[in-house]
């Protein structure tokens, strides 16, 4: 064995030595007090002592999306006559809210030992993106009616290095307390705050930057962009460090980060394109597996990913499949050189696909194409796929491209468009130009639905 490979293999030992510390407790708890895992126990015959390392879960079967969402309240550990437990396990702090697929929030709960770790988690996540003391972090997300992990990230994310906060207070008004602000008012909070991370949902904070550029903003002082919930591929990534670059920013960079609500946070990255670190690993057990088969896959290979948590004490999902396709590495980084677990490549979907006149449409892979649209005028663009009669559930497939566009010469994008649909998915699409503000509807929802599909409304 090489000393490359001896470092490799201690620091893995070393990390599974952590998990494996707080797996007993987990497994007990899951075994005794949480109403869904205690049924799957009894099912299979398992005693809360046969899961003696992570690598044991694999006895358990996969948990889907769908099997959480359908009943939330059965994945919240019982505590109540758990004895010897600390006040801070079994007092509820939080309720955070996964959209899902079926637009109805689905709860994911938090006692107080779950916000300190999250608050930890967090800490590690801007250590990692490099925000310290000196900076001055505006909170892009919105104040939405459901509460979103994205808000608690920037909040806690700030505050835990001793950052300056500011919050733009940004999303749909509720008419009882009139507390929420309008995009321009968070630009000029910018502004005068002289801002030096931008933390936000991609599309927000693009949107964002837009309209800052159309009022000649200073925005010198802004230094890194946090774009989460969102991909943000390269032409994304390039439009919003060029319009940073207009409104002064020197050498802006931009952040993106790998998450779900079920991870307390984000994966996040060092630098730009060097995968995104997993902040925490104690905390959780990440499993890549065969789409197929549920065979582990080895580092580097795409699959599907599983999540376990290993020190919850709210809702608690072992081997849960967020429905996420990614590759992972443990090799150290060659930016930062820390030794631990890496998403690399660009996690998606596995149920974005859509078949479209008979032929798959992969999303992801349609915004990569279509984002350098950006730099000739494009200011945003949005995806509907419908039929072509409504009332008729046996009508052909009607893709339309919607660009919000200030050029008056349209008839070069128009081609640019057919062009890329055709060379990514083989359908022909119809391209419809709006104002360039048609698309304001970014401002206003938690995130933007950028590929809409009404065939089954």
């Amino acid at each position: 064995m090489t000393e490359a490979e001896k470092k490799f293999r201690n620091a893995i030992d070393r990390l599974r030595d952590q998990q494996n510390r707080y797996l007993p407790k987990m497994m007990r708890l899951c075994a005794t007090a949480h109403p869904h895992f205690r049924r799957v126990f009894d099912q299979l015959g398992l005693e809360a002592e046969d899961i003696k390392a992570v690598e044991d879960l694999r006895r358990l079967p996969i948990l889907t999306k769908q099997d959480y969402i359908s009943d939330p309240e059965s994945f919240r550990l019982d505590l109540g006559d758990v004895p010897g437990l600390t006040p801070e396990e079994i007092t509820l702090a939080d309720v955070i809210y996964t959209a899902g697929t079926s637009g109805k929030p689905t709860p994911f709960y938090d006692t107080a030992h779950d916000r300190f770790a999250r608050v930890h988690h967090l800490k590690r996540i801007a250590t990692i993106a490099g925000i310290g003391p000196e900076d001055t972090v505006m909170n892009l997300f919105p104040l939405s009616a459901v509460p979103h992990q994205g808000f608690l990230s920037a909040q806690w994310g700030a505050t835990t290095v001793g950052a300056k906060l500011l919050s733009g207070l940004t999303g749909p008004d509720y008419p009882d307390f009139p507390v929420h602000r309008r995009m321009d008012e968070a630009i000029e909070m910018i502004e005068r705050g002289r801002a030096t991370v931008l933390w936000g949902i991609t599309t927000y904070v693009r949107r964002l930057l837009l309209r800052a550029q159309e009022q000649g903003r200073d925005f010198s002082p802004v230094r890194l962009a946090m774009v989460m919930g969102e991909p943000c591929p390269p032409g994304v990534r390039e439009d919003i460090r060029a319009r940073l670059q207009s409104m002064g920013s020197e050498s802006p960079w931009i952040n993106n980060g790998y998450g779900i609500t079920e991870t307390q946070g984000p994966a996040i990255q060092c630098a730009e394109e060097s995968g995104t670190h997993q902040a925490v690993p104690e905390q959780f057990y990440f499993e890549i597996v065969d789409p197929l088969t549920g065979e582990p896959l080895p580092d580097g290979k795409p699959g599907r990913v599983l999540l376990s948590h290993l020190n919850r004490r709210g809702t608690v999902l072992l081997r849960y499949s967020p429905g996420d396709i990614a590759a992972m590495t443990h090799e150290t980084c060659p930016h930062c050189g820390r030794w631990g677990p890496r998403f690399v490549g660009s996690p998606y979907r596995a149920d974005s696909l859509m078949k479209v006149k008979g032929t798959l449409l992969n999303p992801a892979a349609l915004h990569e194409q279509m984002t350098p649209l950006f730099k000739e005028g494009v200011s945003e663009y949005q995806v509907v796929i419908s039929r072509e009669d409504v009332a008729d559930r046996l009508s052909p497939d009607r893709l339309v491209v919607k660009l919000a566009c200030a050029r008056e010469d349209r008839s070069h994008l128009e081609k640019s468009v057919v062009a890329i649909v055709k060379r990514t998915a083989e359908i022909t699409p119809v391209v419809e130009f709006l104002p360039p503000d048609g698309l304001l509807e970014i401002a206003r929802d938690y995130k933007f639905k950028r590929f809409v599909d009404e065939r089954n409304q």
